[in-house]
């Protein structure tokens, strides 16, 4: 077995060192706060008098004579100082024969044997043994970059966009140093299976949630990224139910809740987190932002009913202490690949100290002011001004490198794939590139390549991440979250550069992403939307009403359906698809919304158009908007009634199918005993069928109940039909009291004891 040694910083393998040590010895190993070592990285004692010490020197890239020379020159004399009764030198350079036997020359007598040399090869033997695997899992970054460990993590991703991720997780651990939040992760989804963890922009929400989701893929869990489809996850969820899943949703109410919300996601995603809270085998992480959580808990009904501020599984990614400042800085600048003369102003005067203590410090920013593509460029007198501005004015970390550093070509892939929602098929991306340049003034500059496959080269890394989803097919996501706050906060006021996005993207994520922008979100204002609307119709209407494209209208039309520019167009869309030969779509909760606002407008013979549009809804939203319109228009076609009972049947039923009724099936046991071992339940099936019903008549409450009485809706009956004793001997088989769970409540972080921060910085 490999482990990758390069993935640890210099204190890290210190402290590797001595755990192997301790365990080759069997004696307790002392180690010491991070700092100046005078030679001692670990101590041990022979009897009561002599002591032993181990040095560590994590020369992994420096040249072997580099090495020999350090040790001449500078450990030599720490050494004969210390004159230790056992000297044990660690390095994880690779030795051979010869290289030990000049290194125990340089230090003796006091390397009393070669085997007290341990060099690359000697500390992957020792770690492969078996018995020795505790030790490599308490190195975090050591086991989930072990070659083992890699391999059982990507064949346990779901194929296709979940590999990817898993994949670009692991490619960033390296720089992720744990904290006391990672700590407090872990016991929250050991507890409940679910943590969702909140905090602002920047603060390290993202990478907390990718290294928790590292640690369970590398402890077997299968990995599924499902961003926004909850559908997905359902599927695996019944695919896969006695196996062990790590379910990963990154931002999970989008960067803007009134997608969120108008996209019926809040309701899917309650039903999810319920589902797993009370399956052992399946674990669910989730991130947001505290604001949309905030704005959630206001807004969303579906949250509040749903308890999911409970505080039993939220994380709140608050004040990072100053070690775990200290810690995520140093990992930073020790990976970095910044030249000395740049690090050297961190250093100048204790500098790093201001960095730690700024108001604004968040790992975001650390990533960035320390990635050395990016500072290149500036000269290394210039680096402390460049550190500071960026703190002082976190949101203006993107603009010097993409207004000055990139080309209008370059920006045109970022628009696209930020008004995509952050990603985009390689496909799509390459099509709406080659539109916008058609339709957009670009500024061409040089008569470089500015075709797509040379564009996307210089795009990627910086502002774009290109990821294989699948065979031969790439997906593009922003490279950092913040681009797309920078870009929205930049050009917001732009209507006619958004204009030629959506045209050129001309798809209904777009135009989704553009109504959560100008819906709770706030980011583009009325007036400004307005005349988006008007431009876009002007480019779309004609087209996409020869082509009876209905979705795509009636997004456009949900823009703003108080236009007085567009209204007379949405009027002649309307009664064309009423008048149309079986019109179908899937956006019929804001069809719905227009034709109630456009109301006497619109005149309608009967309600045939709605046929194909009703003959697959299962969201709770679009439901109860049907009723109400069913009931405002005393709609009496037998078609329409027939389907909203199979409707409502459907939905119900999906909801006892998923497990979402939260019924306490333990409560109806008035026996249970073993006899030869085997369970056997005395279940009050009576009490369970009356709890279910309860459940469901929740459910339905605030459905028009003059349609359900209607359509001969019963919910008894309903009940009757289910077959409640399979539900409770499904539960029942996988049943154990619990007489021993306790939740202590909510999690937050705080204060830790203050470290020598100078320790940790100080150089050898």
């Amino acid at each position: 077995m490999e482990y990758d040694f390069s993935k640890l910083n210099d204190r890290e393998f210190e402290t590797l060192g001595a755990s192997i040590i301790e365990k080759i010895l069997t004696k307790r190993v002392e180690i010491f706060k991070s700092g100046r070592d005078g030679g001692v990285d670990g101590r041990f004692w022979i009897g009561k008098e002599k002591e032993g010490i181990i040095q560590c020197k994590h020369y992994i890239s420096t040249p072997y004579t580099t090495l020999i020379s350090k040790l001449k020159s500078e450990e030599l004399a720490k050494v004969k100082k210390l004159n230790p009764a056992k000297y044990i030198f660690i390095t994880s350079k690779k030795l051979s024969r010869l290289n030990k036997q000049e290194i125990k020359k340089i230090f003796h007598p006091f390397i009393l044997s070669e085997a007290d040399i341990y060099g690359y090869e000697d500390l992957n033997s020792f770690l492969s043994e078996k018995d020795n695997q505790g030790i490599v899992e308490r190195n975090y970054k050591l086991w989930v970059t072990s070659t083992s460990v890699l391999d059982l993590i990507y064949n346990n991703a779901i194929k296709g966009r979940s590999e990817s991720t898993i994949r670009e997780i692991e490619e960033k651990a390296y720089k992720y140093a744990i904290t006391e939040n990672h700590r407090k992760g872990l016991k929250i989804l050991e507890d409940n299976n679910v943590v969702i963890m909140t905090g602002e922009p920047g603060i390290g929400k993202t990478t907390l949630a990718d290294n928790l989701a590292l640690y369970y893929a590398a402890k077997g869990y299968e990995f599924c990224d499902i961003e926004e489809n909850i559908s997905e996850a359902e599927s695996i969820f019944r695919e896969r139910e006695k196996k062990n899943i790590l379910f990963y949703c990154d931002d999970f109410l989008g960067s803007n809740l009134y997608d969120a919300i108008n996209n019926k996601r809040d309701s899917h995603i309650v039903k999810f987190i319920n589902r797993v809270r009370k399956d052992d085998s399946k674990k669910f992480i989730l991130t947001s932002r505290t604001t949309i959580l905030n704005k959630a808990f206001s807004l969303s009904h579906r949250f509040q009913n749903g308890n999911i501020r409970e505080n039993e599984f939220l994380l709140r990614v608050e004040n990072l202490t100053n070690v775990d400042k200290a810690k995520i800085l140093y990992n930073h600048i020790y990976h970095s690949n910044l030249n000395d003369v740049y690090l050297d102003k961190i250093y100048q005067d204790k500098r790093y100290k201001v960095i730690i203590r700024h108001r604004n410090f968040n790992p975001r920013i650390i990533e960035f002011v320390t990635d050395s593509g990016r500072v290149g460029h500036i000269p290394p007198e210039e680096y402390w001004k460049y550190i500071i501005k960026s703190l002082n004015n976190p949101e203006d970390i993107w603009a010097d490198y993409f207004q000055n550093q990139t080309d209008d070509c370059v920006r045109a892939l970022t628009f696209l794939t930020v008004y995509n929602n952050g990603k985009i098929s390689e496909e799509e991306l390459r099509r709406s590139y080659n539109t916008f340049l058609n339709i957009h003034n670009v500024n061409l500059g040089d008569q470089t390549d500015k075709s797509f496959e040379a564009v996307r080269k210089l795009a990627t890394k910086s502002l774009l991440n290109r990821n294989q989803i699948d065979e031969d097919k790439f997906e593009y996501v922003l490279f950092n979250p913040s681009i797309a706050d920078f870009v929205l906060g930049s050009y917001s006021d732009d209507s006619n550069l958004i204009s030629n996005i959506i045209k050129s993207l001309e798809n209904e994520i777009s135009i989704d992403y553009l109504q959560a922008l100008s819906g709770l979100g706030k980011k583009i204002n009325s007036s400004n939307l307005k005349r988006i609307q008007e431009n876009l119709f002007d480019f779309f209407f004609e087209r996409k009403l020869n082509e009876e494209d209905w979705d795509f209208l009636i997004l456009l039309s949900f823009l703003d359906s108080f236009n007085e520019k567009t209204n007379k167009r949405i009027e002649r869309f309307l009664n064309a698809l009423i008048e149309a030969d079986s019109p179908n779509g899937n956006r019929l909760w804001e069809l719905l919304i227009i034709l109630t606002e456009f109301e006497p407008q619109i005149e309608f013979k009967d309600f045939d158009f709605l046929h194909d549009f009703i003959e697959d809804v299962s969201d709770e939203d679009s439901l109860r908007e049907l009723f109400n319109f069913i009931d405002t228009y005393n709609i009496e076609d037998e078609h329409i009634l027939f389907q909203a009972q199979t409707l409502i049947e459907n939905y119900l039923g999906s909801i006892v199918d998923n497990n979402d009724l939260d019924v306490d099936y333990s409560k109806h046991i008035n026996e249970y005993y073993y006899p030869e071992g085997y369970p056997e339940y005395d279940i009050d099936l009576n009490g369970i069928e009356s709890e279910v019903q309860e459940s469901l008549d929740y459910y339905l409450d605030g459905f028009n109940e003059s349609v359900l009485e209607r359509i001969d809706f019963d919910m008894t009956r309903f009940v009757s039909n289910l077959d409640v004793e399979s539900m409770a001997t499904r539960f029942f088989e996988s049943y154990e009291p619990d007489y021993e769970r306790d939740y202590d409540g909510g999690h937050y972080s705080g204060s830790s004891y203050e470290d020598d921060i100078d320790a940790i910085f100080e150089r050898s």
